[in-house]
């Protein structure tokens, strides 16, 4: 019966023992603006640089417009077109940064003429992870791929979790 009885305990104080802190990162970034270009600084939210990550600009016509990598201090620079593009008042341009870990940061660059030469659009990034840096939380890093997969895994695990008890 004791044997019975103290697994349950057990996972119940699991269960009410709430939340603790985890020891994992995600990926942020913050911006510098010059005249000429505008430098962003890309980082881990625990505060290392995202060193040497891969960088890919796509233009507003959905094309590769530039590839590079992240300097040892996490910084890229980007100096778009001052000129819009065919009488357009603004372009959007995509920029990857991607560590070849899992690690992912995607962004949109905004050259709009009518207000200011290079505005940030934040509605892909959440809440700021560091101070002064923007970006999302580890678990929120992840491909989607890789998503996917955890979900599937987390779940099987719990639906496992009875049967070994029974077979206990």
């Amino acid at each position: 019966m004791m044997a019975f009885i103290r697994p349950r305990i057990l996972a119940l104080a699991l269960l009410l023992a709430g939340p603790l802190p985890a020891f994992a990162h995600g990926a942020g970034w913050q911006i510098d603006q010059s005249q000429s270009a505008t430098v962003y600084q890309f980082g881990y939210t625990d505060g290392t640089a995202m060193m040497f990550a891969e960088v890919t600009i796509t233009g507003p016509d959905g094309k590769v417009w530039q590839k590079g990598r992240t300097d040892r201090a996490g910084r890229f620079a980007l100096a778009t077109p001052s000129q819009p593009r065919d009488g357009q008042t603004g372009s959007h341009w995509k920029i990857l940064v991607s560590d070849g870990m899992g690690h992912q940061v995607t962004l949109t660059h905004s050259s709009d003429m009518t207000d200011t030469p290079n505005t940030i659009d934040a509605s892909k990034s959440s809440e700021p992870a560091a101070p002064g840096l923007r970006g999302t939380g580890a678990l929120l890093d992840l491909p989607l791929w890789a998503a996917i997969l955890f979900g599937v895994s987390l779940i099987s695990n719990l639906a496992f979790i009875p049967i070994w008890f029974r077979q206990r």
